[in-house]
């Protein structure tokens, strides 16, 4: 499967090498498509790193070419150029003053890396190590903090970033790490629903900036203040933004800054539905996040993408992006397993080498032992004493503190209990409520059922039989509005017995509110979709309240369960198949299916699926996140 995207994901680049010059001749705008990583280093660089003998002068060299690498955010070469300094400390004495200086500098370009391709948890790892190396309210120590406090913001982890933001506030007052918090800070306020405090950060941030002397950040600032602009729907004004520092990104060399313009470009056109010019630009900024493999931007770009086709309705493409922003988030977990496994072989060759450092050591230590022995043996009487005393001393300090330790453990222990049995009585009571509720709907849909089909139909029939009988009786006639009125009434009590909020509501109207509400407590993003929505909403009422259901358990065992940051929900109607498919995502740690049995949850989703005689199938694994498939043929309306 994998072979078969990576080919396909070929044909495509291709294609839009062919296709980008006709549709960017139709438009005002250029685009840029590169095939290659640009340069960015000049090869005396490399020339001059080859030929180095010095350790001192090997770190120098390759921190020049890791800053120029910096300045074009290249995810590869940086944790490529981060991980060399790393080794070649090895060969630094332990009391070299310049250890720790390049120590933090391989930490930054490997978390800074990672970052960019989409490994987060591992640039949390790296960022939060050379904090703890750096010296505190340092500059190193506040560009480490702002790292994080970005791997924060593409986590949308609001309460963290707060925390980092709140402990720079008042050592960050100068440049460029003071415009760099204001992004960070702006950045905060949009995560947290307030543009127009973001907005107006980044103005007076971009007042006071140096351009000539922080380009970049300048140039960061005036996309921010694009973006925003965006939302407020300000489109045309948003592009003038766009337009007047794209090429100037190019021109410096911002690749990342490009490709994050062209997609803010892309989006703006597929909301003032230029869907075609959408499609080009979009398409461009893929090619190149796929090029210098930008994982996370490649991400968002698929998101884009999904969201321009089902504007269009073109459902087929949208669901095969979707499989494809599957496989860019399988090859973010790969590579994060691929770098876990070398690190690991990385630690065991070094701890192997340490281990024959410290036998020759010890071996150095025993014969300094001898000779000091001979010397100490009139005070072996004296030094045998205090090996007795010192034990008991040391014994009986211990066992105190054990009865104390034992003592408070005894304590909370009881606390414990009391909050297990309190917390398992709490979930009795909620399962039992669910149960009723489930239990009084199928009975409501059954009674429904019967007095529409059953009783409906015969008395459909007698009135039938009883229209034949007019012309010879004719009392039937009013017999017959009896019976009218007493049809009418089975209808109206048949309908009655369908919950208000699926009369009073759409389907995906009911999904939402409920994700909505769940929203206001929870710091998990909830996405989710219906294809095509008028076909989802048009579901019989048993179909809908019982995959109403089965979203409500899913998205609680979540919770309870898989730590997620985000859950992607999505319904589609597949008429070629003639099934309802329902597909759940999260990013969650995932179980291991071999060795974690099923939760009533899970049974109680499998036995809704069987009702209807679909398919239901799980695929999860440790710090994988899960991934939940149900099809259920589809069924006729009421």
């Amino acid at each position: 499967m994998n072979q078969f995207t990576n080919y396909i994901s070929k044909i495509f680049i291709v294609f839009l090498f062919i296709l980008a010059p006709i549709l960017c001749a139709q438009n005002k705008d250029n685009f840029v498509m590169f095939g290659h990583t640009p340069r960015v280093v000049n090869r005396q660089l490399y020339k001059s790193l080859y030929n180095a003998k010095e350790t001192k002068e090997k770190l120098v060299l390759l921190d020049s070419i890791a800053t120029l690498f910096l300045r074009s955010n290249n995810a590869d070469s940086l944790f490529y150029y981060g991980t060399v300094i790393k080794n070649e400390l090895f060969n630094l004495k332990k009391t070299d003053n310049l250890k720790d200086k390049y120590e933090l500098k391989g930490l930054l370009y490997k978390g800074l890396g990672s970052q960019n391709m989409g490994f987060l948890e591992e640039s949390i790892g790296y960022f939060i190590k050379g904090i703890t190396l750096a010296k505190k309210d340092g500059l190193v120590f506040q560009r480490f903090q702002l790292a994080l406090a970005d791997t924060y913001i593409l986590k949308r982890d609001i309460l963290k970033l707060k925390n980092i933001l709140d402990e720079l506030k008042p050592i960050c007052n100068t440049e460029p790490l003071l415009v760099y918090y204001k992004i960070a800070e702006s950045n905060y306020n949009i995560l947290n629903k307030q543009p127009d405090k973001a907005k107006k950060i980044i103005k007076a941030a971009l007042k006071t900036a140096n351009k000539k002397k922080y380009t970049k950040i300048y140039l960061r600032l005036k996309t921010a203040l694009g973006m925003l602009i965006s939302y407020e729907g300000k489109f045309k004004e948003a592009l003038s933004i766009f337009h007047e520092i794209k090429k100037e990104t190019l021109t410096n060399g911002y690749y990342d800054i490009y490709i994050s313009i062209t997609l803010n470009q892309g989006e703006i056109y597929q909301r003032t539905k230029n869907y075609e010019i959408a499609e080009m630009v979009l398409s461009s900024a893929y090619v190149n996040s796929v090029q210098w493999n930008q994982l996370n931007l490649q991400k968002k770009i698929i998101r884009a993408l999904v969201q321009l086709y089902v504007s269009t309705e073109d459902f087929k493409n949208a669901y095969n992006l979707k499989t494809q922003l599957e496989s860019v988030n399988r090859k973010i977990i790969k590579n994060q397993n691929l770098r876990y496994i070398r690190n690991l072989e990385f630690k065991y060759e070094t701890l192997k080498k340490e281990k024959k450092i410290s036998k020759l050591q010890e071996d150095q230590v025993k014969k300094e032992t001898e000779i000091e022995y001979q010397k100490t043996i009139k005070y072996a009487i004296l030094i045998g004493f205090f090996i007795i005393l010192i034990p008991i001393i040391l014994f009986l300090i211990v066992y105190y503190q054990k009865l104390q330790a034992q003592s408070l453990l005894n304590k909370q222990q009881e606390v414990l209990r009391q909050k297990e049995m309190t917390s398992i009585l709490q979930a009795q009571e909620l399962e039992l409520v669910k149960n009723t509720i489930i239990v009084q709907n199928k009975e409501r849909d059954r009674i429904a059922r019967e007095l529409h089909d059953s009783i409906g139909g015969n008395i459909a029939g007698i009135k039938l039989q009883m229209n034949n009988l007019i012309d010879s009786n004719p009392e039937v006639s009013s017999l017959l509005e009896q019976l009218e009125k007493t049809y009418q009434h089975v209808r109206d009590i048949s309908h009655s017995l369908i919950p208000d909020e699926f009369k009073e509501n759409n389907f995906t109207v009911l999904v939402k509110n409920y994700i909505a509400t769940l929203n206001q407590n929870n710091t998990v993003l909830i996405n989710f979709e219906a294809y095509p929505e008028k076909t989802v909403n048009a579901l019989n009422y048993t179909v809908q309240s019982n995959l109403l259901n089965i979203i409500k358990e899913l998205i609680t065992n979540a919770f309870k369960h898989a730590n997620a940051v985000e859950i992607d929900l999505q319904i589609s109607i597949l008429k070629n198949e003639n099934s309802i498919e329902l597909l759940y995502e999260d990013d969650g740690v995932g179980f291991d299916l071999k060795k974690t049995s099923k939760g009533i949850g899970i049974q109680n989703i499998e036995h809704r699926v069987k009702i209807f005689k679909g398919v239901f199938s799980i695929d999860s694994a440790l710090n994988r996140g899960t991934v939940i498939t149900i099809s259920i043929p589809q069924q006729d309306k009421l």
